[in-house]
């Protein structure tokens, strides 16, 4: 049987955990880094791969200590050229400037995997793949990075928790069936969502990250770094959160996805059970002994929000979708960081999708018309 060949860019904790894995399925995955990042490639090199500590039973090898070893650690996108699927992991918004390095490598029939891609990212990448005259790759995007840990200075990657269950959107849709096909083997995790917008919105971050973050921010000024539990969402913080995540399900029901609220998805995500939203929270296992973000910096704001609640809240006025509590966060997001992210994020022009209405749409995201 003929097996998937993968490239895995970004050597950080998601990106580690990712080729540690493929490389325990006998994948034999290449994983690179800038060169500015070169320092994350030094252990790496001198272990010859990547030791992980697993503390789940569904990932390879199961729980305990596995050496993954990769025979190809390098700073050369090249190699882009020579795989199946390039499994892009790096934060959000640096998506541009990568893909404009990667584009001259793509080649038709490759598969683009953005874990994760924001909500729109497969959009950003084919708007570029468009400018630049490159056909034929297929971009998918899954709703969120299918690992929780971190990565030591050391060639070492603790993985705390893999989600069972997470949305894989494809653009353009109509490929969905060979994409989902291609990649089931070895990412069996992956649900399809009825569109790479959906799967976007299906991810938990843009919800639990920059707003309890934001209502926190006295206690993280004055105190971080500080143990951060559940993201210290209390009663209070949990009913603006579920404000917020019920504009979310209102945009996904307009683009025609599976309604569920961010309780449902963390039960998905982790196998946890709660009353209700909060409930469900506090019980996720990788939610626990976490450390607070020490600044407004961190990606918790400068990632997800520019590439996803500006994107989200963009859809929602193109769909007639108010979405109050998503404008806000943005607003007071990008005041506490000094930077407009409502200006500097996904806006419609940078999804590739100036013009385009409600009606429109659809036909867009089935077909790939950009």
């Amino acid at each position: 049987m003929t097996h998937n060949t993968y490239l895995v860019l970004g050597a950080g904790n998601g990106g580690c955990a990712m080729a540690a894995e493929l490389a325990l399925l006998g994948r034999n995955p290449v994983l690179f880094d800038h060169v500015r990042f070169d320092h994350q490639l030094t252990s790496l090199r001198a272990a010859g791969g990547v030791l992980v500590e697993s503390r789940v039973v569904h990932f390879a090898g199961g729980i305990g200590n596995h050496f993954a070893p990769l025979q190809r650690i390098t700073n050369d996108l090249a190699t882009v050229a020579e795989v199946d699927v390039v499994i892009v992991v790096v934060p959000g918004q640096h998506h541009v400037a990568l893909a404009e390095q990667v584009l001259p490598y793509l080649r038709p029939g490759q598969i683009v995997l953005l874990n994760p891609g924001g909500v729109g990212g497969a959009l950003v990448w084919a708007a570029m793949l468009k400018r630049a005259g490159v056909e034929g790759v297929l971009l998918a995007q899954a709703a969120d990075l299918l690992y929780a840990g971190f990565r030591t200075p050391e060639a070492k990657v603790v993985v705390a928790d893999k989600k069972k269950q997470a949305f894989l959107g494809v653009f353009p849709n109509r490929e969905r069936a060979q994409v989902m096909q291609r990649l089931a083997e070895d990412f069996p995790e992956f649900t399809p969502a009825a569109n790479v917008l959906e799967a976007g919105l299906q991810g938990p971050g843009m919800l639990l990250h920059p707003l309890p973050m934001l209502m926190n921010a006295v206690r993280i000024d004055r105190e971080a770094p500080l143990t951060y539990n559940s993201y210290d969402i209390t009663p209070s913080v949990a009913r603006a959160v579920e404000a917020l995540d019920r504009e979310r399900m209102s945009i996904v029901a307009a683009l025609g996805g599976t309604v569920k609220p961010i309780q449902a998805i963390l039960t998905d995500y982790y196998g946890v059970v709660g009353e209700g939203f909060l409930d469900t929270v506090l019980k996720v296992p990788a939610y626990q002994n976490a450390s607070a973000p020490r600044d407004f910096h961190h990606r918790y704001i400068a990632e997800e929000v520019p590439t996803q609640l500006v994107p989200a809240a963009t859809l929602g006025r193109l769909l007639g979708i108010e979405t109050p509590v998503m404008d806000a966060t943005i607003g007071l997001a990008s005041a506490v960081a000094g930077v407009n992210h409502a200006k500097d994020g996904w806006t419609l022009k940078r999804l590739g999708l100036s013009g385009v209405t409600a009606a429109t749409l659809p036909a867009i995201l089935e077909d790939g018309r950009v």
